[in-house]
């Protein structure tokens, strides 16, 4: 390990809900097929990009660790970015994420993780909490540092209901215009899908009541997020 690899980098510590009961069932071939499926989303959202304040992916069992260099704006956008995306790609397979994002020194490389950053992210990573991407002080003093120049400070919002600042991985249809441009994407029906999806396993699926109150978290913030310009499916058409 070379010296210059502890270094101040923003790092997300990552939990995937429910995948350890799907390892449970590994030996039947449909839920490994399942298994098989959540980590090739992993790997198609997320790849090391050296270029991007030289952002690194690891995955381990049920945990995922993404970082950068703490660098002017590009180790917070890589690091939020990537998780946002993460986060959605695995929304589409109703899959449900939580954990937290900090700033602190930290070698990240592919045979050693680890340093007082790892640990501030994995502390905020809480069990029984909301199936929410939580932000440390000290990501949130990295926000405050740059967003006057960079606006990143649209990728942070507060959970109303404990006042917790969290990463706003539902910015993009919050902010969604329906306006056509170049390489816009148009989230109309990913939004119907998304809806219909949160829907059933809020009100249908056999959830113990722990599970079903993440998905009913899940819920509200949703409709919270698509109901500032209501150019959005809502979960209402959708409930039972």
């Amino acid at each position: 390990m070379a010296e210059g690899e502890y270094e101040r980098r923003v790092v997300a510590f990552l939990d995937i809900l429910g995948f350890s009961r799907l390892v449970e069932h590994a030996d039947d071939p449909e839920w490994r097929r399942a298994i098989e499926g959540v980590v090739s989303v992993m790997r198609q959202t997320l790849a090391p990009n050296p270029t991007m304040a030289d952002l690194r992916f690891t995955q381990f069992s049920d945990c995922i660790v993404i970082s950068a260099r703490a660098e002017p704006m590009w180790g917070l956008y890589g690091v939020f970015s990537g998780a946002i995306m993460l986060c959605d790609n695995m929304l589409h397979r109703q899959v449900l994420l939580r954990g937290g994002i900090a700033v602190g020194n930290l070698v990240h490389t592919d045979d050693v993780l680890f340093g007082p950053g790892l640990l501030a992210a994995y502390a905020k990573d809480t069990p029984g909490n909301p199936p929410r991407i939580s932000l440390h002080d000290t990501a949130i003093e990295e926000v405050k540092a740059h967003d006057t120049v960079w606006g990143i400070d649209s990728y942070v919002r507060t959970d109303p209901y404990d006042l917790t600042p969290i990463l706003h991985t539902l910015e993009k249809y919050e902010r969604y215009t329906a306006t056509p441009s170049p390489g816009a994407e148009a989230l109309e029906e990913p939004a119907k899908r998304l809806a219909s999806a949160i829907a059933g396993q809020c009100y249908k699926a056999a959830h113990p009541p722990s599970v079903r109150a993440k998905w009913l978290w899940l819920e509200r913030y949703w409709n919270d997020s698509v109901s500032k310009k209501n150019l959005l499916t809502s979960t209402f058409p959708y409930r039972p």
